[in-house]
């Protein structure tokens, strides 16, 4: 009972339920659900939410250990940018100036340099992008992967698409009623991914536009 009004109680918009109800229910703000995070999380979509970000990287990681990947873990404190730029978190590291890691790709490209040939990371990012919008890249989860090719770059364009297909795949079926909890909350379209993900040339793509 209190999970489930904890949900009512969290929905962005609850007009609908309002005029079907005539009753006017509770909104809690944000400031309130992070200050109160451990319930928070005990709303089913909360839930939901958080078992999906763990089949996602499960899902990722398993598709990569068949095709000869092997996972690394990278530095977060760095002594300099990862990808140049000024978009960095910079602290002290004793005495010395570091920042936070924008990416992992130096670190990948020295793994294929020392032969590794195919590597990934399952790992936090962090970039100093002070946007105005709603959804922001200050810290996020990268699902990163670098692999050399032996004769052309397609070699990387498909490996990425079967890659996209198994996940989208295996998602819908294994997480169907983690998706089936948060549509009912934050409705969505279904994602559809061609099999195999259809591939423009350069030269097609011109004549289109």
């Amino acid at each position: 009972m209190v999970l489930d009004q904890a949900a009512e109680d969290s929905k962005p918009d609850q007009k609908d339920d309002e005029q079907q109800t005539g009753e006017k229910l509770p909104v809690v703000k944000q400031d309130v659900r992070l200050n109160n995070r451990i319930i928070d999380l005990r709303v089913p979509t909360n839930q939901a939410i958080m078992r999906l970000q763990s089949g996602v990287c499960n899902i990722y990681r398993t598709f990569l250990y068949t095709k000869d990947f092997v996972e690394i873990h990278t530095p977060k404190l760095i002594g300099g940018s990862s990808e140049g730029g000024a978009n960095v978190f910079k602290l002290k590291y004793f005495e010395q100036d570091a920042c936070m890691a924008q990416s992992p790709q130096l670190y990948k490209q020295m793994a294929l340099c020392g032969d590794l040939q195919r590597v990934f990371e399952i790992g936090p990012v962090f970039r100093a992008e002070n946007s105005n919008t709603n959804r922001h890249l200050c810290e996020f989860t990268g699902l990163d992967l670098e692999m050399e090719f032996k004769n052309h770059y397609f070699e990387v364009l498909d490996l990425i698409g079967e890659l996209m297909v198994y996940m989208f795949k295996n998602i819908k079926e294994k997480h169907a009623a983690e998706l089936a909890v948060i549509n009912d909350q934050y409705p969505f379209e279904e994602f559809k991914c061609a099999d195999p993900v259809f591939k423009l040339h350069f030269k097609e793509g011109v004549k289109m536009l």
